[in-house]
């Protein structure tokens, strides 16, 4: 009997603790009618490279918001965007589809009618969605007055500055009022139903206009001062000062110089301004050694802008008590050249501009601080991570695939190539590119017919092409066949023509 009522006593207080805890996190959490979908964040910046935050061991800045996602999820290591331009890269974003299939393969165009976003896929399972900030599919941002296209499908729009504001192309302005709006958000958000919101961040785009100078650094003065549509700003006023002096910029990196043999098609962007690409002609032709450790130090200093941004959203998530049932998503559209190679801005296949950070938060559900070195992940998984998360089954094939099961188990079965596009000058749409990340190399093929291969295991830095030599055609050939193969499963007329025996 004794052992009886102390055993109910001990049920009862079990019980009454799990009443409590319930209790306090009904009070301190706005959990989603349906556990089984978390809400969803996604975050990304514009041209931050995988390199550029602390959590990947940089020791040039310091970027404690990235950190923390990083501390408390997973980042994945050889994450790639689909191509090194904006709007490509972001139709891929949400989408799951390569750009040659969105219709988007350069800026200002618009995706096809037939193509399903991620808002209304999500929206139709009964999601919230919004879309706070840069768009660039092809409106930068719809809200503005002069945009043509104001409403993003699937999407509603997260009013967030001015329409009759003229300049919207500074990140240093748009991001801080987009972080109030998305913060507001936070705050107020009541409904059951859970929220799908895409927070897309300017900076640090903004180095683009560095090479666009009016006023120098030098030695007796470390102020810049760019002009860019006849609008001048300091860099000191939304960069921060320079370090100490002149003598503390950060260092170059060892792969700065151009890689010998370089092909023509590359070299010629250094040359001319194809529409896009003027940052590389400008910096080729201009900079010194200490005008290059300038633009990449104010590259840091834009990205950690943005991280301050990004913390003030993760604050206010966990303060809303919104942090324990939230997937969050970090990433960027792509990355920049940050003076390797003596490259500027993006464009090309090297490393630093095809290569983007990637996160992956979700407490309880995906292990903290781990670091995924080992699985090639491509924007386009990402979409169908988040219906896998979200418990949501798409009938219509998405190109990407979930990054759940290499989550779970890293050893999970997956894919062992993925390819990334370039198409850099809209007024010859031939002049295109295709790269290919196959095990540890990297084959780049152009329609030039020009070919570059690189072993990323034992040359990180891209300096030495492979195929100058005879002695890895097998290598090549194989790449070569995984080009075809992709080609042919996403009907990539480029690649299939371009391969044509």
């Amino acid at each position: 009997m004794q052992i009886y009522n102390q055993s109910r006593l001990i049920n009862l207080l079990k019980f009454a603790l799990f009443v409590l805890v319930i209790g306090f996190l009904s009070c301190n959490e706005k959990q989603p009618a349906d556990i089984n979908k978390p809400n969803i964040l996604l975050i990304f910046t514009d041209q931050q490279n995988s390199y550029a935050m602390s959590a990947a061991g940089n020791i040039n800045l310091n970027t404690p918001a990235m950190d923390l996602l990083a501390n408390q999820g997973i980042m994945f290591k050889q994450a790639y965007c689909t191509s090194p331009v904006c709007g490509p890269a972001r139709s891929s974003i949400v989408s799951g589809k390569m750009p040659h299939q969105t219709g988007v393969e350069w800026n200002g165009q618009s995706m096809h009618e037939n193509v399903i976003t991620s808002g209304e896929i999500l929206r139709e399972n009964g999601y919230k969605t919004v879309w706070g900030g840069k768009w660039h599919l092809p409106e930068s941002y719809p809200q503005r007055k002069a945009a043509k296209n104001k409403e993003i499908k699937g999407f509603d729009v997260l009013p967030f500055w001015n329409p009759e504001e003229p300049r919207w192309f500074l990140g240093a302005e748009t991001d801080p009022p987009l972080t109030e709006s998305v913060v507001d958000f936070l705050n107020k958000y009541d409904e059951e139903k859970p929220f799908f919101l895409a927070v897309s961040y300017h900076n640090p785009h903004d180095i683009c206009m560095y090479a666009r100078k009016d006023g120098w650094v030098t030695e007796e003065d470390s102020l810049l001062e760019i002009r860019h549509y006849g609008f001048k700003y300091k860099l000191p006023d939304v960069m921060g000062e320079y370090p100490g002096n002149i003598k503390n910029l950060p260092p170059l990196p060892f792969n700065h110089p151009i890689e010998k043999n370089e092909p023509e098609f590359i070299t010629d962007k250094r040359k001319y301004h194809n529409e896009y690409g003027l940052e590389t002609k400008l910096a080729n032709a201009e900079f010194t050694e200490l005008e290059w450790k300038g633009y990449l130090n104010a590259y840091y200093r834009l990205t950690e802008m943005v991280d301050t941004e990004i913390g003030k959203v993760l604050t206010a998530l966990k303060e809303n008590g919104l942090d324990g049932n939230t997937l969050i998503i970090f990433t960027s559209d792509h990355g920049d050249g940050a003076t390797a190679h003596k490259w500027a801005a993006k464009l090309s296949f090297y490393e630093e501009s095809a290569k983007i950070p990637l996160i992956i938060s979700y407490p309880g559900r995906i292990p903290s601080g781990t670091v995924n070195q080992k699985n090639l992940v491509s924007q386009i998984d990402l979409l169908p991570t988040m219906l896998d998360y979200a418990n949501i089954e798409y009938p219509k094939p998405l190109t990407g695939k979930s990054i759940k099961p290499i989550i779970e188990n890293s050893s999970s079965e997956w894919r062992d190539y993925l390819v990334v596009e370039l198409a850099d000058y809209k007024k010859d749409p031939t002049r295109k590119g295709r790269m290919v990340r196959y095990k540890q190399f990297k084959y780049n093929l152009y329609t030039s017919k020009e070919e570059q291969l690189f072993d990323l295991k034992n040359d990180p830095g891209e300096i030495h092409n492979l195929l100058l030599s005879n002695d890895y055609e097998n290598i090549r050939n194989e790449c070569r066949k995984k080009i075809q193969e992709w080609a042919q499963a996403t009907t990539d007329s480029f690649a299939i023509n371009i391969l044509k025996p």
